[in-house]
């Protein structure tokens, strides 16, 4: 199901592509910073897979066995918004501080900057800087969703916190959809398009619980345990989402992109972002010497 997902997902990016799973062994601390020029990494008791390219080229079934051995397991595609393509510190997820995790979207990365003391990036995205910023609150509710709510741009991103190991953070901010659905046997998918889902179990041949996929709101922080093997919902916050005047404007390309009429119909009835205006244009300084009066 995780790798029909990644696939499916190559419609919203083939600059890369990678997969962050759950190993048995122990989890911990990290310690070490991350290994950005390797393409196959083991960090905190997770295993990071990514590259360039597009997901089909970056996964192999040699990586099968860790995968169905995961409690879990986060995936991303990327369209290269920000930064380039020829970083693997670019490709996610993302090993930053005690988190792991990828972003779906564009946000102004200088807004965090400004606002929170963020150390050194070793890359060039966005989702590094967020990620960055989201590591300083320590896995701390209200902190975190203060980040959250400073954030301005687009954003669906997913988490976890080495202090908080068994916790997985799932967030959506402005206009980037996140789609969650249940199997029958009670295994949580999350993805940016729900109609991914019925595809990706047709392929892997899962059979999804009756009515259980939901487009999540914006502004909508939720925490899922999978300690006892089965993901369960250890709590749901609101906050504020912010977008860019920009954004309302690609939101059909970027967000509402491979959707169906009904999935968009039903996402936009969740929209409750707040819309910054267009910066106003420099205006250039025209001002002249002042005429001097001859007597």
């Amino acid at each position: 199901m995780c790798v029909a997902l990644g696939i499916l997902a190559e419609e919203r990016g083939v600059d890369s592509a990678g997969l962050a799973m759950a190993t048995t062994g122990a989890t911990t601390e990290l310690t070490r910073a991350p290994a950005v020029s390797r393409r196959d990494t083991n960090a905190g008791g997770w295993r990071i897979v990514k590259g360039p390219g597009p997901f089909r080229g970056v996964w192999d079934a040699k990586y099968g066995a860790a995968l169905n051995a995961a409690p879990a397991a986060i995936g991303h595609t990327r369209w290269a918004t920000q930064g380039g393509t020829g970083k693997l510190a670019n490709a996610s997820p993302l090993q930053v501080g005690q988190l792991i995790g990828t972003h779906n979207g564009d946000v102004d990365a200088w807004r965090l900057r400004e606002a929170y003391d963020l150390p050194q990036a070793v890359g060039d995205t966005d989702t590094e800087a967020l990620l960055q910023a989201l590591d300083a609150q320590r896995g701390v509710i209200m902190p975190t969703l203060a980040v959250l709510e400073a954030v301005v741009g687009r954003a669906a991103l997913v988490w976890t916190d080495r202090r908080w190991p068994n916790l997985m953070m799932l967030a959506r901010t402005a206009i980037s959809p996140l789609a969650l659905t249940l199997d029958t046997d009670g295994n949580l998918y999350w993805a940016s398009n729900p109609g991914w889902f019925a595809k990706a179990a047709r392929t892997a041949g899962v059979e999804l619980k009756r009515d259980s996929t939901w487009l999540m709101p914006e502004g909508t922080l939720l925490l899922a345990d999978f300690a006892s093997g089965r993901p369960r919902r250890a709590g749901m916050y609101d906050f504020t989402a912010t977008a860019r005047a920009k954004d309302d404007r690609l939101a059909s390309i970027v967000a509402y992109r491979g959707f169906s009429t009904k999935d968009k119909l039903a996402d936009q009835a969740g929209v409750a972002h707040v819309t910054l205006p267009d910066p106003r244009p420099a205006i250039r300084n025209s001002w002249r010497s002042p005429l001097r009066t001859h007597v």
